[in-house]
């Protein structure tokens, strides 16, 4: 968790949070306005993951019900037409794609299905389908 060091204030709060002295350092950090909310969940979801254990409301990766595409692969493919396909828009698309390809390809058995959905996507995107990606947003 990287404050801007610059912001006394802020180091002054990460400082008292992580000395042990804190009877609530979140609380603490939130006052400073350091949100550390996302990374704590991924950690509890790294924690359940390894031991084997399974939490309730998982947020992460949420599929919609019927389709098994995830709303972040819908999400650029919408933000494609939103743009009206603009060579910015589909390079910028594509090296998102990429990068999420190389994370869910750490996992390649548990992200299969994910991994057949992105490399779709991404394949339209280099061939500049439109329709076809407006189709793959509905």
């Amino acid at each position: 968790m990287p404050p801007d060091f610059r912001d006394p204030e802020k180091v002054h709060a990460v400082s008292r949070a992580i000395s042990g002295a804190a009877d609530d350092p979140l609380h603490i950090l939130k006052q400073a306005g350091i949100d550390i909310e996302p990374e704590l969940e991924e950690f509890r979801e790294f924690l359940a993951e390894i031991s084997g254990k399974k939490i309730e409301g998982k947020k992460s990766a949420p599929k919609l019900a019927n389709s098994g595409v995830s709303p972040e692969l819908l999400a650029i493919a919408k933000a494609l037409e939103y743009s009206e396909f603009s060579r910015e828009a589909m390079m910028r698309a594509e090296e998102d794609l990429l990068k999420r390809l190389d994370v869910l390809l750490e996992n390649p058995e548990g992200n299969a299905l994910e991994i057949a959905y992105t490399v779709k996507l991404l394949r339209l995107v280099q061939r500049g389908e439109v329709d076809k990606i407006r189709e793959f947003s509905k």
